[in-house]
């Protein structure tokens, strides 16, 4: 009976170390988790950031005057200074698919609107309004699976229920 002490310690000692264990172990996988949803807004809108400041530049060069064999280097270096590439290259280590896949889909509008600026396009070219109601669209549903990604409410699926601007109508009408 003597041996009924030092088990019982013993096994108290198991008990509480393991429960001290288990404990950190949930609290450093919480950390974690909140870490990684911190690093994820932040990629968010640094990179939808990096898409408006792209747009801004692209539209602003088509209304700047700008000799035409100047143009196509000017495009390309607004093009590039925002920095999307890069983040986007981030974003497709740390998102979820759809997020990487819809990050995709609002770049390729911006490049299709680059290379349209490029064969000299104006903005009040009937190509280059669609390019933009594309990328309102596009950028709409990058934003809703961001936002459902970071557990806020997603609102509606697939862009914009307002008129473009250019057009007077909603996308898809």
């Amino acid at each position: 009976m003597e041996w009924i002490a030092p088990v019982s310690t013993a096994l108290g000692a198991v008990i509480g170390v393991g429960s001290t264990l288990l404990a950190d172990r949930l609290s450093w996988r919480r950390d974690r988790a909140g870490q990684s949803l911190d690093a994820r807004r932040q990629l968010y809108g640094e990179y939808t950031a990096a898409l408006s400041r792209m747009r801004t530049a692209l539209n602003e060069c088509t209304q700047a005057d700008i000799p035409a064999d100047e143009r196509p280097q000017r495009v390309r270096e607004l093009f590039l200074a925002p920095g999307a590439y890069e983040i986007r290259h981030q974003l497709a280590i740390i998102a979820p698919r759809d997020v990487v896949e819809a990050a995709r889909t609002a770049f390729v509008v911006l490049r299709d609107t680059r290379d349209l600026l490029l064969r000299s396009a104006a903005v009040d070219n009937a190509a280059y309004a669609e390019l933009e109601d594309r990328f309102d669209t596009a950028v709409a549903e990058l934003r809703r699976l961001m936002r459902r990604d970071l557990g806020a409410d997603p609102g509606p699926p697939y862009g914009r229920t307002t008129p473009s601007r250019r057009t007077g109508t909603a996308p898809g009408r």
